[in-house]
């Protein structure tokens, strides 16, 4: 029963172990990503052609990556750049089965430098007014920070139509929209990525999770398999003792006493010797 006990218990050692092995493999596996080697690669809100590219959310920085999460259809991969997620034209990006050093553009901001401040909308127009309004930023903000542009409404006459796409942070809470850009100035500078990789072909047999997705948190990195294999080994010990110890210490005692036993009996035997007669019982010859 013992013996019976020990196995499972290593059976089930062995499958917790394996497990986390195969989910950090299986992840390792399957990340790609996806370069804007052009301008005009955009991240888009929804997986189809739109004639007037409404759902376009903002163009990907030229050399910069979006990290690509699956296939979505035979046109679009599912993709996130940054903490954006959306999608991306499969023959808009030049693919890598390595993680770059600088996938994204960061750390970059800009200010708005108009007295009347400008406003954050849901789009990049303001011909809808208050309905895409989403916060007003005041006066020499400089709490923006850039992700892309996108073309969208000429909201001033001869000043373009290029708006910012931007994550704005306030005291009270975090927001992302557009901001006209000819209202803004101070734009961080920022170089191309100038890292060199072999391109690919990918292969989604596994599709990549989403680094947004709470369930990323499931998958066990290499140190914490570690510690885990640990934490699982050492009550093993624990129950190997319980299971040993105990037959051990009671043959002990068994033979601690069959010993004082025989003891006993070499003294009587002694004994009888010394006296004028004596007769032994059959016992002492067992």
């Amino acid at each position: 029963m013992k013996n019976v006990m020990l196995f499972f218990y290593i059976i089930f050692v062995a499958l917790c172990c394996s497990n986390a092995t195969f989910q950090h493999t299986a992840k390792a596996d399957n990340v790609y990503y996806g370069r804007a080697v052009e301008n005009g690669v955009y991240l888009y809100s929804s997986a189809v052609v739109l004639e007037d590219m409404s759902n376009r959310i903002f163009e990907i920085p030229r050399t910069y990556f979006v990290q690509l999460l699956g296939n979505e259809n035979d046109l679009f991969y599912r993709a996130s750049y940054n903490d954006i997620s959306g999608y991306v034209l499969k023959s808009s990006v030049s693919c890598i089965d390595q993680t770059p050093l600088n996938a994204y553009v960061e750390n970059v901001s800009f200010r708005v430098f108009t007295p009347n401040g400008a406003n954050l909308r849901s789009s990049p127009n303001q011909t809808k007014g208050a309905t895409n309004l989403i916060t007003a930023i005041p006066f020499l903000e400089t709490n923006l920070l850039y992700y892309g542009i996108c073309e969208g409404e000429e909201a001033i006459s001869y000043k373009g139509n290029i708006w910012y796409y931007c994550k704005y942070i306030s005291q009270n809470s975090v927001v992302y929209g557009y901001v006209y850009s000819p209202l803004c100035d101070l734009l961080t500078p920022f170089s191309e990525n100038q890292e060199k990789y072999e391109y690919i072909t990918p292969n989604f047999t596994q599709s990549p999770q989403n680094p947004n997705d709470p369930n990323k948190f499931l998958t066990i990195t290499k140190p914490w398999q570690i510690l885990v294999i640990v934490l699982i080994s050492l009550p093993c010990l624990g129950i190997i003792y319980f299971l040993f110890k105990p037959t051990k210490i009671a043959g002990q005692k068994t033979n601690v006493k069959q010993a004082k036993r025989n003891k006993a009996k070499k003294k009587k035997i002694s004994r009888l010797k010394h006296s004028d007669y004596y007769e032994l019982d059959s016992e002492y010859f067992d």
